[in-house]
């Protein structure tokens, strides 16, 4: 009876309605976030295994002709040619830093009765007029488990056609910027831990792997007499 009565309760109350929608919600939401997650790991490790890769390249020749024969030098001129690499791959993103500089300045300048400090992110002036907006404020609650979207407010997209497009370009080209900045920095940590890493194992005195026993029977003492020797010679050459 009881189980009845509980069952019958969920059913006046729309239990059943809401709650699989509400189930089947959450768990596209968290096999989207687990893809996302796991390719934008994916990314990282191959930049990072790309860009670590680049020391070798850099000083493959220097280790071989033995301008760096020791760990201190390596280091030396590894990290220089890794800042280098930095400096020249920086260069890229601080471009388009200034070009959103530029659109900003024309933008506000042109168009006056725009603030300065007006949003590019919000419906009213941004990009997020470029996306759907839910508005759950009118949403309910219904007990135990679920939820009323029924009242879920849906806005569709409204781009804009006036000046404020210009905050898109501004958008994007510092979005960007700041994601290509961001890879460059990655890879500069990644070339320095390999440059510790390389520095360590190339000039590191490790014996694992040596075969010693050519060194040790070097040093067996040879007891046949000069009479037998000088036999073995002659037999040798007959």
């Amino acid at each position: 009876m009881k189980m009845m009565t509980i069952l019958n309760s969920l059913y006046l109350n729309k239990f059943f309605d809401v709650s699989w929608k509400v189930l089947l919600v959450i768990f596209f939401i968290v096999v989207i976030v687990f893809i996302l997650f796991g390719l934008i790991g994916m990314l990282i490790r191959y930049i990072l295994k790309v860009q670590s890769k680049a020391v070798d390249k850099d000083m493959a020749y220097l280790v071989t002709s033995r301008v760096c024969d020791n760990s201190k030098d390596f280091k030396k001129f590894a990290h220089i040619k890794s800042m280098d690499r930095f400096f020249k791959a920086s260069l890229y993103p601080f471009i388009f830093f200034l070009i959103t500089l530029i659109l900003y300045l024309v933008y506000h300048l042109v168009f006056k009765e725009h603030p300065w400090l007006e949003s590019i992110y919000d419906r009213e002036t941004g990009i997020a007029s470029l996306f759907y907006i839910f508005d759950f404020s009118n949403v309910t609650y219904v007990p135990p488990l679920g939820f009323d979207f029924d009242k879920l407010i849906i806005i569709e997209p409204s781009p804009f056609t006036d000046e404020r497009i210009f905050n898109y370009f501004i958008f994007f080209f510092l979005i960007i910027g700041l994601v290509w900045y961001l890879i460059n920095v990655m890879a500069y940590i990644a070339r320095n831990y390999r440059i510790s890493k390389m520095s360590k194992k190339i000039y590191s005195a490790n014996l694992d792997k040596m075969d010693l026993s050519s060194f040790y029977n070097k040093n067996i003492v040879d007891t046949t007499s000069s009479d037998e020797k000088e036999d073995k010679t002659k037999e040798d050459i007959d």
